[in-house]
């Protein structure tokens, strides 16, 4: 005798995949597919989003709704329920504590950027590989090279300086490129800056957030919310573990949308052989 199958599942069904968190700006946009977000081959983020990043202890997200039970004198028990409100939240951790994310979880002002201060440029030796720490550059006009310095630009790449022997500049850390001999070493005399502000904003700006999961079988769910806004408190400490960004942010429901379908929207990759 055949065993029964009494309990009944399907363990395809079952899955899990760390997320991906987006923001945008634009909180009309309407993804009609994923990659209207993330091209689907490279993975890059389309125009106008960006990557909140590392993240610790999972993204949570919550829905749930209060209500009110109707009652008459003729029964003793409440004969229906009526929804009285949603809220619908998403919380996590960021472990990249970046100025951009700041900005958001702490509703700052406005990032002002001032450029670093540089001295004259001098001219490689030799050109540099990938992973390179050693930098000879060519002699200067007095035979050496300002041992004060403490970052130098290469290219487009801003390495920090361990010491500087003659005309050999060591890096602290390797660097990520290589160079070609045409390209000028910058002396950086003092870094640039990044400002910014916190105040007690009467309102929080909007922002469109976006999860994207790749599961187990390799397929991708994507969650869109219209529109969110950071609330509850966040708390950053400055001790001995890295720096974290602990935020909850409420999601809310758009005028112009059925009411069933107002605050997000899932779109999720199938499978051809998939049971409906």
């Amino acid at each position: 005798m055949a065993q029964d199958n009494f309990y009944n599942y399907n363990k395809n069904k079952i899955q899990g995949g760390a997320g991906r968190l987006i923001v945008s700006n634009d909180t009309s946009f309407r993804p009609e597919a994923i990659s209207d977000i993330m091209d689907l081959d490279t993975y890059k983020l389309k125009d106008g989003f960006r990557d909140l990043g590392a993240t610790n202890e999972g993204i949570t997200r919550s829905r749930g709704n209060e209500s009110e039970d109707v009652e008459i004198d003729q029964s003793t028990t409440p004969i229906d329920t009526t929804i009285t409100s949603w809220e619908n939240t998403i919380t996590t951790t960021l472990m990249e504590t970046d100025i951009n994310n700041r900005q958001l979880a702490n509703a700052g002002g406005v990032i002002e950027k001032t450029a670093p201060k540089t001295g004259s440029a001098l001219d490689l030796a030799a050109p540099l590989k990938v992973n390179a720490r050693q930098v000879k550059v060519s002699a200067s006009e007095n035979g050496s090279v300002d041992k004060s310095m403490q970052f130098v630009k290469i290219g487009n790449e801003t390495a920090q300086v361990a010491s500087i022997k003659n005309n050999v500049i060591t890096l602290k850390k390797p660097l990520k490129e290589k160079h070609e001999e045409s390209e000028k070493v910058v002396p950086i005399l003092e870094l640039g800056t990044k400002r910014i502000g916190y105040g007690a904003p009467s309102s929080v700006a909007p922002v469109a957030l976006t999860l994207i999961a790749r599961r187990d079988d390799g397929t991708f769910l994507l969650v869109h919310y219209y529109e969110v806004k950071i609330s509850d408190n966040v708390e950053t400490n400055h001790g001995k573990e890295k720096a974290s960004l602990p935020i909850t942010l409420t999601a809310f429901a758009q005028d112009d949308l059925p009411d069933d379908e107002n605050v997000y929207i899932e779109i999720e990759q199938t499978l051809g052989d998939e049971e409906e």
